[in-house]
């Protein structure tokens, strides 16, 4: 029997209540410990596909995930699902699997963070009761790189919730969210039972403490609600991409709300539905009321394009911003806002859109139901051959 450490008293209970309820068999016996591996993948063949002129002379590997990816610096996360259990994948820029680690099926929850000197992690949840890993929930930290366990197994109330590190039962109450220190696996504590962790972002934990929008941790800030209009019942972390690292995006209502830079509070957009960052250029682009608009060094830039309703922010890589529109993909200069040219201008197959990428332009991109890693393998000239 693993040790566990009980880090709060709602936790039992949850679990008992859940049991009575009825429960999924138990998983399959078998190594949770990480394993390293050194397997550099082989290219695949993507001349089916439309791939964006930035990695056209990219070679592509497919590590088989099936679950959206995460990413810090030049290491990818994800899983491959199976009918009995998931194994997660640690891949880097190079094409190479770092490690690999198995979880029962239904513990899909998984996120990358940082410790206290600010080196990637991985926290993966854990069951060893349920393959649905909706009782008995742990979870673990990784040194993403190595796959080094760093802290854990710890007892959590129920399955990762997110942004981050933050746990709940499927029917807990809002303040009863538990959120964790990346950086020791330790409960934070607020000194509150009012406090609501909205998400943790990089060892940023971020909370709603009566009027009060707080962060504490890797960064310290406050903005008070009702100076900002926001309703502390309303107000959660937006879903989407990963762009935690420097800004922080909330739902004030209606799927729109404010973006924030993760360090200082600093209001950036009030109004956003969409939010990207260009790793490249170290731009954050926004999708809001008045459209289109790029903030970087120099200040802020709203483009003039025209963005209905219907128009969803995708990427922004490259100096490049990426829309969808029902099926159409389109592609926009960020610093004039004209049409770009993404993609060759004679191709056919399934396009290829990115998705996350590193400040070198090496990322993941998603081909369907395929998920395809932009490596720094230059693909060979057959005439130089």
């Amino acid at each position: 029997m693993r040790s566990r450490r009980l880090l709060f008293a709602l936790a039992g209970p949850l679990i008992g209540v859940f049991a009575l309820a009825g429960c999924s068999s138990a998983p399959d016996d078998f190594d949770r410990a990480p394993e390293q591996v050194t397997t550099d993948l082989d290219a695949v063949d993507a001349s089916d596909l439309q791939l964006p002129l930035i990695i056209e002379p990219l070679e592509l590997v497919e590590p088989g995930w099936d679950l959206p990816p995460a990413h810090h610096g030049e290491v990818f996360l994800s899983a491959s699902t199976g009918d009995e259990n998931l194994e997660f994948s640690a891949f880097d820029v190079h094409g190479s699997m770092l490690w690999q680690a198995k979880r029962p099926s239904g513990c899909t929850g998984f996120t990358v963070s940082v410790d206290g000197d600010g080196d990637p992690l991985a926290v993966l949840t854990d069951s060893d009761s349920s393959t649905d890993c909706d009782e008995d929930v742990t979870a673990s930290a990784f040194d993403l790189e190595t796959g080094k366990q760093k802290w854990g197994p710890v007892d959590v109330p129920g399955p990762m919730r997110g942004p981050g590190t933050v746990f709940a039962a499927e029917d807990a109450a809002p303040t009863d969210a538990l959120a964790l220190d990346p950086a020791t696996g330790e409960a934070v504590q607020d000194g509150s039972t009012d406090v609501r962790h909205l998400g943790e972002y990089r060892g940023t934990i971020l909370s709603i403490d009566g009027e009060k929008l707080r962060a504490t941790g890797e960064e310290s800030w406050e903005l008070s609600l009702p100076d900002n209009g926001w309703n502390a019942d309303e107000l959660r972390a937006a879903p989407g991409a990963d762009s935690g690292e420097k800004v922080i995006h909330l739902d004030a209502g209606d799927g729109v709300g404010p973006v924030l830079d993760r360090k200082t509070g600093e209001l950036l957009d009030d109004d956003a539905r969409g939010v990207a960052a260009d790793a490249n250029t170290g731009a954050i682009v926004t999708l809001g009321a008045q459209g289109l608009t790029v903030i970087d060094d120099t200040g802020k830039n709203e483009l003039p394009v025209s963005v209905p309703k219907t128009v969803e922010l995708e990427a922004a890589v490259g100096g490049l911003i990426y829309l969808r529109e029902e099926g159409t993909l389109r592609v926009h200069n960020a610093t004039t806002g004209s049409l770009a040219r993404g993609y060759p201008a004679e191709g056919s197959g399934v396009v290829a859109v990115p998705v996350a990428f590193t400040e070198e332009g090496l990322g993941t991109l998603q081909a369907g139901d395929r998920t395809l890693l932009a490596t720094d393998r230059v693909v060979e000239d057959p005439e130089e051959s």
